[in-house]
């Protein structure tokens, strides 16, 4: 039998996304690397610090785009939330050394009235991922966590509301890189 290899024609849309991140996002000595060994499961970007050779493999976690409430916006303000539901073994028997979660956010001009969707990330080292699941999350139907990520652009905060809220705002965007950078020197 011979080797198994991903298709680079079906990187998924998120990974590619965050790839892009990444690059503006981190230093020019540290490259973003896909794995095409289709035995590394959890890891879908490799980034690699070329000088000390330290690297650190991501788990890309992919949301749409939600229409925030009337209701949403009076309780939690600006922005809107990403949905993530996945098994509970993603989280307590992954081997990526962080999870990042791409969130799209329709935000409104004050100015112009007009909408557009940004990405945000939440970048979170998966240890920490894991004891904020035993901390706050219940496990739902068919052993999965479900997260409800909000994440106001405009006061630069996000939270998990879903079971038990917590402030996941140290994660959002730079705040989560800067600490993965830090780690790659």
């Amino acid at each position: 039998m011979g080797r198994a290899y991903k298709n680079f024609w079906s990187l998924n849309t998120d990974e590619a996304v965050v790839t892009g991140i990444l690059r503006d996002s981190t230093p020019k000595n540290v490259e973003v690397l896909m794995p095409i060994n289709a035995q590394m499961k959890d890891t879908d970007l490799i980034l690699m610090n070329v000088d000390n050779k330290k690297s650190l493999k991501i788990q890309v976690k992919g949301s749409r785009a939600y229409e925030p409430r009337k209701s949403e916006i009076v309780k939690y303000g600006d922005g809107s939330a990403g949905w993530f539901c996945f098994k509970k073994d993603v989280v307590h028997k992954n081997t990526a050394d962080y999870f990042i979660f791409l969130i799209y956010v329709i935000e409104e001009s004050k100015k112009t009235g007009r909408r557009i969707i940004t990405p945000h990330t939440l970048t979170i080292p998966t240890k920490e991922l894991i004891q904020l699941c035993e901390k706050h999350k219940k496990i739902g139907k068919g052993d999965r966590y479900n997260f409800f990520f909000w994440i106001n652009p405009v006061k630069n905060k996000s939270f998990e509301f879903r079971d038990e809220t917590f402030d996941t705002t140290k994660y959002l965007d730079k705040s989560g890189f800067d600490r993965l950078n830090q780690e790659l020197k």
